[in-house]
């Protein structure tokens, strides 16, 4: 890095909490940005709902004036000094310190000619992070001059339940942090200089991998700095938590190298294959979960969405809406599956056609057979709750459910090529030789981020082409658990 680009560093509030999480990860952000993965879907719909949360922020104070970014950052700077002498709430107010910048969410005028700082998230849930995210801007806005006297943290409050139009005052739990923050004001203050320094150096910094890689969020360089690792290796390892980097750091890279003794029994059984390269298959466990599946019997899925913002009166922050649902009934044992299918298409919620339609498609007897069907009962519980016109027929249902996963995370059957998952996405090729990657959609997340893109923006030219995406992806969801039934007993028969 030039002289000159070393006198002008100034580090941003991103920037800052990348070089906590990893000195490497700060410095290729600075001097190698094409090193760095962009953010994947999932990301950018965390920061698409993070902008929506943030406008619904703004509505709590509806005299304030938002700083214009679209010129340049300076001409924020200048507008933000603009503002501050007319005393208004600011949103996105500038500042730049010395060494550091950043831009306010929320900067609400105080008695005494004080500020105080209001950050937004779109989470229900106090963070580490978030306590070194607003002591960063508190040592920014503090060598800025600005005066401030208390810091704020705005996150949803999971218990609003939105009746007409939404309430922002009510949305929101404000969590003062002014009595604890000074302290993660002091780290960035010592931190800022290092991280310079860093950032200034003509070599990259390598750590290694280790808890720092996930925490607090999974790092995007995670997969290119663990590429030195064989393919078959120890992060396959079924509910490894940390034991993947202690391995590595003891220099044990392979999966089937690892020494079993210290292991729980699940991941014992997994090594074990691994070395061998065939399936652990308990015929025993096998057969009395099949024991345990009632005919005529329904194969059922569902996809669902959950937002920030609630959109339909009755509903809560995050609560889980379903969409759409797949299932397949078997009425006896090797007879062929009936297919039904539910695919909501309006803007209101779906919730109350669901019901009615799987009410027709589920019989009064039988076992419903959903992979992970606690994800399923609960919707049916909470869908329940609200229409209560529903509440009896749910009550029929809730003894009724059969869950394959509970058979796989038993370790009743694995096969090395799981890679230590037991979602049905890995299950299904290795029993069945069928796999998703052929479909347009091929997960859960995206069946959500489609159809909410479809159904409630105005980018839905695709719509019917998606709908019928939507249709084959569940109904492979069921249909995968019928094949893979069907090809467990076939191996308790042989």
């Amino acid at each position: 890095m030039s002289e000159s680009k070393r006198a002008g560093l100034a580090l941003s509030k991103s920037r800052y909490l990348c070089g906590l999480q990893c000195p490497k990860l700060l410095w290729l952000r600075y001097n190698a940005p094409e090193e760095v993965p962009p953010p994947d879907k999932s990301s950018l719909d965390i920061f698409e709902q993070g902008h929506l949360v943030g406008d619904f922020a703004k509505k709590i104070f509806p005299d304030g004036v938002e700083v214009d970014h679209s010129r340049s950052f300076e001409y924020g700077l200048t507008q933000t000094e603009d503002l501050l002498k007319k005393r208004v709430p600011i949103f996105e107010a500038a500042f730049k310190a010395e060494n550091c910048y950043f831009r306010a969410d929320i900067l609400v005028p105080s008695d005494q000619n004080r500020w105080d700082i209001i950050e937004v998230k779109s989470s229900g849930d106090l963070k580490d992070v978030n306590n070194l995210d607003v002591g960063f801007q508190l040592h920014a806005a503090k060598k800025a001059g600005l005066d401030v006297r208390r810091c704020y943290l705005a996150l949803i409050n999971k218990n609003y339940v939105r009746n007409g139009d939404i309430e922002p005052s009510k949305l929101f739990n404000m969590i003062d942090l002014t009595s604890s923050i000074e302290e993660f004001a002091k780290v960035a203050e010592e931190q800022i200089p290092k991280m310079l320094e860093t950032i200034a150096s003509n070599c990259c910094p390598d750590p290694g991998i280790g808890n720092h890689c996930k925490k607090p969020f999974r790092c995007p360089m995670f997969d290119k700095c663990r590429s030195f690792l064989p393919e078959r290796n120890v992060f396959f390892l079924y509910r490894g938590k940390e034991l993947p980097f202690q391995l590595v750091n003891a220099g044990i890279y392979e999966l089937a190298k690892v020494d079993v003794s210290g292991l729980t029994k699940h991941q014992s059984i997994q090594v074990e294959c691994e070395k061998t390269g065939q399936p652990h298959i308990d015929e025993g466990e096998i057969y009395s979960f099949l024991k345990n599946i009632e005919y005529p019997a329904f194969y059922m899925d569902f996809e669902t969405w959950m937002s920030a913002i609630p959109m339909f009166d009755g509903g809560s922050p995050y609560e889980i809406i379903p969409f759409q649902f797949s299932v397949h009934e078997i009425a006896k044992e090797g007879s062929e599956p009936k297919h039904t299918s539910f695919l909501y298409d309006g803007v209101d919620d779906p919730r109350p056609a669901f019901m009615r339609a799987l009410m027709k498609c589920i019989g009064p007897k039988g076992s419903i057979v959903s992979y992970n069907a606690s994800f399923e009962r609960n919707i049916l519980q909470k869908s329940s709750e609200i229409y209560p016109e529903f509440a009896e027929w749910f009550k029929s249902l809730k003894n009724r459910f059969v869950d394959p996963l509970l058979m796989f995370r038993s370790f009743a059957y694995y096969h090395p090529q799981q890679n230590g998952s037991c979602s049905i996405k890995k299950v299904l090729p290795v029993i069945t030789g069928q796999s998703y990657d052929s479909m347009s959609i091929g997960q859960g997340m995206d069946a959500s981020r489609e159809y909410f893109r479809v159904t409630f923006t105005e980018d839905n030219s695709d719509k019917e082409k998606i709908r019928k995406a939507l249709e084959e992806y569940c109904c492979l969801d069921t249909m995968a658990m019928v094949d893979i039934v069907g090809k467990l007993r076939e191996m308790c028969i042989e």
